[in-house]
């Protein structure tokens, strides 16, 4: 994974255009002076922290600097933010999109839905995960309706004669327009959409695909996003049904159901569980997996 905490700080934003996507996806186009010099890490998949206006406010105050690292550390109720996907990057023109999943609530559902020209946003901490390597010549892409921008992006962005499988979960299928049209007829990228499933109403399909389906031959990469859960299970699955080593796949947690449950019993054991964290990264474990490490040390602990 590429994350960056401290270099070269935060970026400010103003939104330029505001576009109804598909049924649950807003578009939104930020720019500024800043963005102008915004260095994208040129993962299709890369994503930034989107920090909300509080209310009375036009946009974020600026963050400050403590042992280097930028943030709101002396904010006694810090502006919200949110991780997104970045669908597309212009330095040239100091503009940067990114398409907003619409959900039933929540502060950036709500600023999406609201946003109009000239709002303010504060940008922070790029960060990116899909890293094939060199000799790939497939990849299996699957995503909810969260990962969906940088799955589209993946396709946008493929590499020619690399096939594409793409497996989504989705509220309705209009919702996968922008996805077929960066596949744009290309025989090469196959594209299964499942209606009505997952992304907060009900068990998703992905593990279960992942599962039954054979990969194909070859070198090639899995790259997954969506609810941590299930991406947990999808991990179990690629690495213990089709016996992928860990640099041919990844599996991002891109939101998590029972959010305020989890953070409730993270919280009374962070200490140990964040020991037990970088414990996996000293093993040499990645984050996903000192990530996973972790989770079932709070479900075992939480279950007695």
């Amino acid at each position: 994974m590429t994350d960056t905490l401290t270099l070269p700080g935060f970026w400010t934003a103003t939104v330029h255009e505001v576009q109804r996507l598909t049924p649950h996806l807003q578009r939104v186009v930020l720019g500024g002076p800043d963005l102008a010099g915004f260095p994208s890490l040129g993962a299709p998949d890369e994503s930034v922290t989107l920090y909300f206006p509080r209310t009375d406010e036009l946009t974020p105050p600026p963050m400050t600097v403590r042992d280097g690292v930028w943030g709101y550390h002396d904010e006694q109720s810090p502006p919200t933010g949110r991780n997104y996907s970045i669908r597309t990057v212009d330095p040239d023109e100091a503009r940067l999109t990114i398409d907003f999943a619409l959900h039933d609530h929540g502060p950036a559902t709500s600023w999406a839905r609201q946003a109009e020209t000239g709002a303010g946003l504060l940008l922070w901490r790029r960060r990116a995960w899909f890293r094939p390597p060199a000799d790939t010549r497939w990849l299996v892409l699957a995503a909810d309706l969260a990962g969906l921008p940088a799955a589209t992006r993946i396709v946008a962005e493929r590499t020619p004669g690399v096939g594409v499988r793409v497996l989504v979960d989705l509220p309705d299928l209009a919702d996968a327009r922008d996805l077929l049209a960066a596949a744009g007829g290309d025989p090469a990228v196959e594209i299964d959409v499942r209606i009505g499933v997952g992304n907060g109403n009900g068990p998703g399909s992905l593990v279960e695909r992942l599962r039954d389906r054979p990969l194909p031959a070859g070198p090639g990469y899995v790259w997954v996003a969506g609810e941590a859960g299930e991406c947990r299970q999808a991990r179990s699955v690629l690495r213990d049904i089709h016996h992928l080593p860990r640099d041919r796949a990844v599996c991002v947690g891109y939101w998590r159901a029972e959010a305020a449950d989890w953070e409730r019993r993270y919280t009374r054991h962070r200490p140990l569980l964040d020991k037990i964290y970088q414990d996996g990264l000293a093993a040499g474990l990645s984050p996903a997996e000192a990530g996973d490490r972790m989770e079932e040390e709070l479900e075992r602990m939480t279950r007695r």
